[in-house]
């Protein structure tokens, strides 16, 4: 029998219940708070590189991508993200929002990643693997403190977190803010803004009724302000007035009752509902289509006749341009416009609301000594609100039933048998199937096969996306004379795209063989896996290049590893490696598949005051750009009086100066930053 220090850790994601490690039907990555507290990270979605196969970026300025066997660089749409059981996947453009996130890494707990397909535990959008962040319980917490980290590059964050013990549970309170100012800058002589100010709020209360009852109550929100770069399409049409900005709001609450009818037999009730806003405004003024300068005739992109021009050629720009000199209408609209005698100038925005409201019942039920079952019920209602994405409000509700059942048929097999069903307005019914063996070679050392098959289903946005900019805050005479000047009032631009609601769903099979071992201080695993992906939405969905389709196929096969070493109470080792082949009929499903990538951390608390740490990382490549880098951090802890002070000092070293996937995403300086937290 192993010591307990050997024991396996215990994890839940995988199938819903808790088990050991190397009987779950998945390969998992644990990041505790001392690999976070290692890591240095600022920033939630960092400590992500920890994962082998995982991609965690800030692709697009500002915005991080994270993504498991990563094709896309910008869409980040076929991972499941859960905060304490909340489904953070946005349901109105399939995207998982890092930087809204309403929790501050000082926050977390623990991260549990199930690396591989889990719909079959979670439904729809399950796909490639599960990230289950979890809080830090406040009944754990002994004391309040206060963090402030201050930088270069704009770094400028803060930290504040209250704890109140009661009787019978706890309160916890955390309020943070983060900031600064992206990428270096200027590229190619040009500005981009992609600086950012976040502010989170995230509270927990605890109420333990009695030895059966626990009632826990979440709630916060987030607020956010983003520089965004400027659309590439309106800056061949205009002249921006002003840089992009992005703003958002967030907010959620969550109530979850734990009743446990004995040792084997446990009831749990999830209900919670959750607020998504984000508006990106902009101002131009528009050049006129013939002299290519600021004119009045920058009307006839928000002109009725444009747009009838449009869609009469089938929504083609090119082919809209080289008409219009010859179409009546068209003309006689520009001609009308230039006795407005002053240039056409315009503010728009993409707006976008998203609601959610859930209530999901679990039941976990340890039928025997070798059988567990996890099973339940979900209701979703999705209700989604743009004028220039949907143009409108388009809502969705769906069903789901899901089981999860572990047999321990011989002493050293386990099987694993999960199945999910579920039917919603947009994709009816679907149902994902996943099945695993796990056999004990002998003590210490597991082998195990998991077949899965997974579906992610259209977001609102691709099945029933009805783009519409409108022109807001119109420059005089237009604003007082829009049906007069542009053929209609409010008036459009011109561009405007639909989407045919006839996509499937995007589908994978997948099947890996894996070993997991625990053998003195060192703890490995490793997988080789197979995954077909078919049915895929590769294609651009935006406002001027919109090609709808399901034609996309990529096909992973690889292996990954990753090892723990604790030598000693004062040392951890961390390894991890993922070589993948990727093969796709679309190019752009390779901007982020990376051939290799890695991580190594090391942990040393070479005083009782003392500590380092280092980390590397590595992805060859993204995009042709090899991504390489070294983390260092220091740490001083020490008391004064009845306060406990720890000091910290980062530095981000990047060893080469290739830009991180696109051109324009370049750091030509290290990142460094330091830091004090206050604990009383």
């Amino acid at each position: 029998m192993m010591e307990p220090a050997q024991q396996p850790a215990m994890v839940l994601t995988p199938a819903r219940v808790s088990q050991p490690q190397s009987e779950a039907p998945a390969s998992v990555t644990v990041i505790d708070r001392t690999l976070i507290e290692a890591s240095g990270a600022r920033e939630l979605y960092e400590v992500l590189k920890l994962v082998p196969g995982m991609a965690a970026v800030k692709v697009d300025g500002n915005v991080p991508s994270v993504a498991y066997h990563p094709t896309l660089a910008r869409d980040q749409r076929r991972m499941l993200v859960l905060l304490d059981g909340r489904s953070q996947y946005q349901p109105g453009l399939s995207r998982v929002s890092w930087n809204d996130m309403p929790v501050d890494i000082r926050d977390v707990e623990r991260i549990e990643v199930t690396r591989g397909p889990a719909a079959a535990a979670y439904g729809a959008n399950a796909f490639t693997a599960v990230i289950n962040i979890i809080t830090r319980d406040p009944r754990d917490i002994s004391s309040s403190g206060v963090t402030v980290l201050g930088g270069n590059n704009g770094i400028r964050d803060a930290h504040v977190v209250g704890v109140h013990q009661l009787s019978n549970g706890a309160v916890r309170a955390s309020v943070s803010r983060r900031a600064d100012n992206g990428y270096d800058e200027p590229f190619e002589g040009k500005t981009l803004p992609d600086d950012k100010h976040i502010e989170t709020l995230n509270t927990e209360w605890v109420w333990e009724a009695d030895e059966r009852n626990t009632l826990t109550v979440q709630a916060g929100g987030s607020q956010s302000r983003l520089g965004r770069q400027q659309e590439a399409g309106l800056t061949d049409m205009g002249e921006y007035q002003d840089d992009p900005i992005q703003k958002g709001k967030r907010a959620f609450l969550s109530l979850q009752w734990q009743h446990n009818f004995s040792r084997t037999h446990q009831l749990q009730i999830l209900t919670y509902g959750q607020y998504n806003q984000e508006v990106t405004g902009f101002e131009l003024c528009y050049l006129d289509p013939v002299t290519g300068k600021p004119g009045p005739g920058g009307g006839l992109f928000f002109s009725k006749e444009l747009r009838d021009l449009y869609l009469q050629n089938g929504g083609d720009m090119e082919a809209t341009f080289a008409a219009f000199p010859s179409d009546l209408d068209v003309m006689n609209r520009y001609l009308s416009l230039q006795s407005a005698g002053s240039p056409f100038c315009a503010s728009s925005e993409l707006d976008i609301q998203e609601v959610r409201y859930d209530l999901e019942i679990q039941d976990t039920l340890h039928l025997a000594r070798w059988a567990r079952l996890v099973s339940g019920a979900e209701v979703r209602h999705d209700r989604v609100q743009s004028d220039s994405y949907l143009g409108g409000t388009e809502d969705n509700v769906s069903y789901r039933l899901f089981g999860n059942l572990a047999l321990d048929v011989l002493d050293p097999v386990t099987v694993n048998l999960g199945g999910y069903w579920e039917r919603d307005q947009i994709s009816d019914d679907h149902f994902s199937p996943r099945a695993g063996v796990n056999w004990r070679v002998f003590p210490g050392h597991h082998l195990r096969y998991v077949y899965s098959e997974a579906l992610r289903t259209p977001d609102i946005y691709e099945e029933r996306a009805n783009i519409n900019f409108q022109a807001q805050a119109l420059s005089s005479p237009f604003g007082e004379n829009a049906q007069t000047l542009l053929g209609w009032s409010p008036a459009y631009f011109f561009v405007t795209q639909q989407s045919p609601a006839t996509f499937k769903p995007e589908k994978m099979r997948s099947w890996e063989v894996g070993y997991y071992g625990q053998f003195s201080a060192v703890e490995l695993d490793v997988r080789y896996f197979q995954e077909t992906l078919t049915n895929l939405l590769s294609t651009a969905l935006n406002s001027f290049d919109f090609e709808p389709n399901n034609d996309g196929r990529v096909n992973h096969q690889g292996t990954e590893a990753q090892l723990t070493w604790r030598p000693a109470a004062s040392h951890l080792f961390r390894l991890t490696g993922a070589h993948i082949h990727t093969r796709s009929n679309v190019k752009t499903e390779y901007r982020l598949a990376a051939r290799n990538s890695g991580s190594a951390l090391w942990s040393w608390q070479f005083s009782q005051h003392w500590a380092f740490s280092s980390a590397y990382y590595l992805s060859n490549d993204y995009n042709d750009n090899r991504f390489e880098r070294v983390d260092m951090q220091l740490r001083f802890r020490h008391r004064a009086g009845p306060t406990e002070l720890e000091w910290q000092a980062v530095v981000q070293h990047g060893l080469n100066k290739q830009p991180v996937v696109f051109p324009e995403n370049r750091y030509q300086q290290d990142r460094m930053w330091f830091g004090v937290t206050v604990r009383m």
